[in-house]
This record gives structure tokens, sequence and C-alpha cells, in this order.
């Protein structure tokens, strides 16, 4: 005899606690402001970029923590793999192009760096001479060597430091909250939940005042 109401409660509680929790769970990601894959945001590694959108790719950026010895290095701590052609010089990255050109043909894996906010520049030595500087941004793109990668320095950095932006903007608004800061999701399920025990407990008195009086 307790089953349809046992069944009743469950279904009147996946109906309520279910959007709470949906609720709750979009309110934890409002206002979260996305940042590069891979990029650092710290200032102490060297942020890479590899703009693959000459051979088939996307613009990838990666984070090679600490200071770097090289450029090399840095593009390979940052979790891409170098290839190399019989000359020494790195022909792929990733794999791209495939298979690895051995003679020039117009195009090959220039090497750029900046500085937050800066434009792109030219490295006038090659990846394993250079020595990337913490904070700094290394760049790489298949082309003929006229222009750097297709993302700017100061996008990367711009999305990297908006979340600090955000969280000073963080006391204000939380002062508005302390102000008026409502029921919040944890305490509408609990009222949710025991107006739900009360309803059952309801349903099950009737039933029973109606068993009796059957059997009466």
């Amino acid at each position: 005899m307790r089953r349809p109401t046992t069944a009743l409660l469950h279904v009147l509680l996946t109906a309520v606690l279910v959007p709470l929790s949906a609720s709750t769970a979009a309110a934890g990601t409002a206002g979260q402001v996305p940042t590069p894959v891979g990029a650092c945001t710290d200032g102490s590694g060297v942020t890479v970029v590899v703009d693959f959108t000459d051979v088939g790719g996307e613009v990838e950026v990666g984070c090679a923590a600490g200071d770097p010895a090289t450029g090399r290095q840095a593009l390979t701590n940052a979790g891409f793999t170098a290839t190399d052609a019989s000359s020494g010089m790195i022909c792929a990255i990733n794999a791209a192009p495939d298979p690895c050109p051995e003679t020039f043909k117009g195009s090959y894996w220039s090497y750029w760096s900046a500085e937050p906010g800066a434009a792109w520049t030219a490295y006038q030595v090659g990846a394993d001479s250079s020595d990337p500087a913490p904070g700094g941004i290394e760049g790489w793109r298949y082309n003929d060597g006229t222009s750097g990668p297709s993302i700017l320095p100061a996008a990367i950095q711009t999305a990297t430091k908006q979340p600090t932006e955000r969280s000073a903007e963080q006391p204000t608004e939380k002062a508005g909250q302390d102000a008026d800061p409502g029921p919040t999701p944890a305490t509408l399920a609990g009222i949710a939940v025991g107006a739900l025990l009360l309803v059952a407990a309801v349903l099950v008195a009737r039933r029973r005042r109606t068993t009796s009086a059957s059997r009466d």
C-alpha cells in the first residue's frame, strides 16, 4: 500500500532537485573568462604559439614552464614535437608539413618573438641559439617569413589577464551580495524537500484512514 506513495515522492523529489542542481552548476560558471589553452598565466614561463593555418591546421598555444634555455627547448616543453631536416633546421612541427621537406620551396617554419602587448618580431638567430625570457612569447608559422602567427601577442595577453581583472571586481560584487544575499540553492532545496515530506506524510495518513474505514 505504501509503494504508490513512495513512487510519487521519488518523482516529486527528482522534479525539484534536478533543476536546482542545474541552476547551481550554471551559477558556478557564470562570469568566467576563457583562457587560451596552454598559455602561461603567471608570467614565469614562456608562451609558445604555433600557427598551423598554412598547413591545414589551427593556431595552437602552449606554455613552457620556467626558463627554457633555447627556443627549441621552449617549443618542446610547451608540448610540441620538432622534426629536423638533414641540415639540422626544424622542418616540421607536430609532423606538419608531412613529409618533412628536405629542400627549400619558398616556405619554412619562420620563428618569431614578442614582448607582452607588442608586435611579432622575426628572430635573427635560430631556435637553438635564442634565449627566450620568462614572460615573453615565442611564435612559429609555416610561410615565406613575411608575417608572424595570425594571432596577435596582445590578444593572448588580454585573454590571460582578464581573469585577474575580474577578480579585482569581485569585492564590489560581493559587497552587494552581502547586503541582500537571498536564498541559496541549498536553502531552496531544503525547503522543497521539507514540503515534499509533508505532502508524503499527508498522503500516507489519508491512505491509512481510507484503509481503516474500508475494514470497518
